[in-house]
């Protein structure tokens, strides 16, 4: 009977929580920095941070060592993040985006025949065999060579065609 009784008490409690925590807000992410009208989130430093601990462990650091290090650096990986949004920003203000996202489909079909497939949706199931995701590589495509475009229309011709 004890044992019944107990039980009930434990299920209206939690119960009782449930219900209370239904009609709060919940923050989801959390915005670090506001880049124009972009943001960067918490959960985006998070992810980036782990790309980089990642990484650094590949190069032989254990966890530990991989953590200190990016967290000594974590200022300068917002700024990263920052810099990288206002890239992306001026590629877009500079109507880049059809001329990148061409060049994506080039790299992709380029990828493919490298690897003897002969379309693209065999790309993709080959690469789901690996455990890539072809969105992300994709994305990640996107983003460098946007980066990459504006670095070289913007800096890279200001400096070469600067000199007299």
């Amino acid at each position: 009977m004890k044992l019944k009784y107990l039980a009930l008490v434990v299920i209206l409690v939690f119960a009782g929580n449930a219900f209370a925590q239904e009609g709060e807000t919940q923050v989801v992410d959390e915005v670090i920095a506001q880049v124009n009208d972009e943001v960067i989130t918490l959960s985006m430093l998070k992810r980036e941070t782990e790309a980089r601990v990642d990484a650094l462990k590949q190069n032989g650091m254990t966890e530990q060592q991989a953590r200190d290090e990016v967290n000594k650096h974590q200022a300068e990986l917002i700024a990263t993040l920052i810099n990288e949004k206002l890239l992306l920003q001026k590629g877009k203000e500079l109507d880049m985006a059809a001329d990148i996202e061409a060049e994506v489909n080039r790299r992709m079909l380029q990828i493919a025949q490298e690897q003897g497939i002969s379309s693209i949706d065999k790309l993709i199931i080959a690469m789901k065999e690996s455990k890539l995701d072809y969105d992300e590589i994709r994305a990640t495509m996107r983003t460098e060579m946007m980066k990459q475009a504006v670095l070289q229309q913007e800096v890279d011709r200001r400096v070469y065609l600067g000199f007299s």
